[in-house]
């Protein structure tokens, strides 16, 4: 006897003794009081299932101590698919609500389903998660397969019925983006970052104003880890549509840091005194070496910038180096009298001012 046949004998057996419990046939009309003996007959049948479903866990969790952690509880989670699918296929037969076979082989589907689905995870985890792929493409593969997976299940359950399904779904989909344009054109902006990948979880970037690390890229926002330890979520369409400058893609980074000084003074002395606070700070980096150019005359002051390199992993700190070398300079400036101009405007008239003096009224 094939399986298929042997669960059918079986379940003639089952619907059987469903009948005898509830005390009327799920064909017949029932009255107030069969429906409590059906109903009593439905809790009694569900925590059986329940304890079946218990026990089974336990001796799965026995079953898989050489597995991961996370793989052990997604497989729990099969024997919770199969309680539910026994408790409708219960509920179908006691109530007439349906053919109780067809609900289990639906159910069983469904367990097949989520059997892949765990297999799934499991790959993606030991072969690509701990193998340093990167994150957002990780991220991508779970996503393409829960939807291949949903896909899948649901022809499995539907068959040839899911055609109009399909077509209501596609409905329904239409109306929510057009009441929802702003998460839909967020959701087709993380599928854009997540393939176009322009920065990868952890480096750290600058979005607009906000300058942080990336903790993370969901189908809707960028979330960002400030320095001040600040958590903030952007927008995908507002990433996508703007400017990213991704600060950790490179290696090492350059800081410009511009300085101006009077223009009565030599910019070989003004160099002179600024080299050696950009060389003996502890955290720049002597290769590449570290470079003062002038850069500009400007209105007020002859601009000279300090040119250095920090190391990748002071990144997150740069603003702070920068404020500390950007000190340093203005007291060794101050030491040497080396003037720092501030703007200033002198007005000439071509005729001297007269001061007229008006008499108040005695």
């Amino acid at each position: 006897m094939s399986i298929l046949g042997w669960m059918t004998h079986v379940w003639t057996y089952v619907r059987q003794a469903l009948d005898t419990l509830s005390g009327v046939s799920s064909s017949s009309g029932a009255g107030l009081l069969a429906r409590g003996q059906q109903l009593l007959a439905l809790v009694i049948l569900a925590l059986a299932a329940w304890i079946a479903a218990w026990i089974l866990k336990k001796l799965t969790l026995i079953a898989t101590t050489k597995l991961e952690p996370a793989s052990r509880r997604r497989l729990l989670g099969v024997w919770d698919v199969a309680l539910l699918g026994v408790v409708l296929a219960f509920a179908s037969s006691i109530f007439g609500l349906g053919d109780p076979y067809r609900v289990l082989v639906a159910t069983m589907r469904l367990m097949l389903a989520y059997l892949v689905w765990v297999a799934a995870e499991a790959f993606i985890e030991l072969h690509l998660a701990r193998r340093g792929v990167d994150r957002n493409l990780v991220v991508l593969s779970r996503y393409a397969v829960i939807t291949f997976i949903v896909i899948w299940a649901a022809y499995m359950v539907a068959g040839s019925q899911i055609a109009p399904v399909v077509g209501a779904l596609g409905i329904l989909g239409l109306a929510v983006s057009l009441a929802a344009q702003d998460t839909f054109s967020n959701f087709i902006s993380g599928i854009i970052l997540l393939m176009d990948r322009p920065f990868r979880i952890g480096d750290w970037v600058k979005i607009g104003e906000e300058f942080g690390q990336v903790e993370g890229l969901t189908l809707r926002t960028t979330r960002l880890r400030t320095p001040d330890n600040e958590s903030v979520a952007i927008p995908n369409s507002v990433v996508a549509g703007g400017e990213i400058k991704n600060l950790s893609a490179g290696g090492p980074l350059r800081l410009r840091i511009p300085v101006g000084v009077a223009y009565r003074h030599d910019t070989r002395q003004v160099k002179e005194v600024l080299e050696p606070i950009v060389r003996q700070h502890p955290r720049v980096l002597p290769d590449p070496e570290p470079v003062l150019l002038v850069t500009g005359l400007g209105d007020n002051s002859v601009e000279i910038t300090l040119v250095l390199w920090i190391a990748q992993r002071d990144i997150p700190d740069y603003p702070v180096i920068t404020a500390e070398i950007i000190e340093a300079a203005k007291l060794a400036l101050d030491a040497a009298g080396i003037e720092i101009p501030f703007p200033q405007r002198t007005v000439w008239f071509p005729e001297p001012l007269k001061i007229i003096q008006e008499k108040s009224a005695e």
